[in-house]
């Protein structure tokens, strides 16, 4: 396909492994990919090095491709921007244009080591990938920034307040680029942050705080979504089981919507 003659709305998708996607199991209905909705992606390999994350990104091109849950395809893994993609799509894309995700979330990824926030790793390549989308089209325009990170920040004890300017100047710097768009972020698996509640009540503090200070924000509530162990028994408290980032990804959305009203 020939990208220059579409039209995209352009969605932000950032944050570490459950902005990424990590989660498994049934769910209540499946995901259908749909021409309306991309991913822009950027080739990469990642490692862990030393207990440190190594994120290598290729001397490829961007890849744009129909949007679609990944892992094999008799063990797919979620991801809530799809059924926020699937929302939008039914409520607010017009005929004329089609929805693309730009994926630039990382397990592990955080502003503590360093990944995340202005002029680090992470961001950069953010930028490269919007920068790219919008120069494909005139009329390509960024519609919304979908944040879900804290969590390595929460046990990598990053002090509350470093944690909260970094995140606010990457908020406000994305706007500064790209225009006044909703920025939606989202609490943590409640099994996990039970566990973590001198950790992660902080950090869920200051991102509410950089959603109220910078305005045209939502923060959605989790408290009743399973993990993965919670689902299927793996041990893995930390991440959303599938089902959960289904609902996560609508609930994103009706937050999304009530900013535009």
């Amino acid at each position: 396909m020939d990208f220059k003659n579409v039209k995209f709305d352009i969605i932000i998708q950032g944050g570490q492994s459950n902005a990424e996607g990590t989660g498994y199991g049934p769910v209540e209905k499946e995901y259908v990919p749909s021409e309306n909705i991309w991913y822009l992606k950027a080739e990469k390999t990642v490692e862990i090095i030393d207990d440190n994350l190594r994120i290598t990104y290729l001397d490829a091109p961007f890849r744009i491709e129909i949007a679609k849950e990944h892992g094999e395809a008799e063990n797919p893994i979620g991801d809530f921007s799809l059924t926020f993609a699937k929302e939008y799509e039914k409520s607010l894309l017009k005929a004329d244009r089609k929805l693309l995700i730009v994926r630039s979330g990382i397990g592990g990824a955080g502003f503590k080591k360093g990944q995340w926030g202005i002029g680090k790793q992470l961001y950069t390549k953010l930028v490269e990938l919007v920068d790219y989308a919008l120069s494909l089209n005139a009329e390509n325009r960024v519609v919304g920034f979908l944040w879900h990170q804290g969590e390595h920040d929460a046990f990598e004890k990053n002090e509350p307040s470093t944690f909260k300017s970094a995140l606010y100047a990457q908020v406000n710097d994305v706007r500064r680029r790209y225009g006044n768009m909703p920025f939606i972020a989202g609490d943590f698996v409640n099994e996990w942050k039970s566990k973590n509640l001198a950790d992660c009540e902080p950090i869920i503090e200051k991102i509410n705080e950089v959603i109220k200070e910078s305005g045209n924000g939502a923060f959605v509530q989790t408290s009743d979504l399973l993990s993965n162990n919670q689902k299927i028994g793996n041990g893995d408290d930390i991440h959303f089981c599938r089902e959960s980032l289904h609902i996560l990804g609508r609930r994103y959305f009706t937050a999304y919507q009530a900013l535009l009203k």
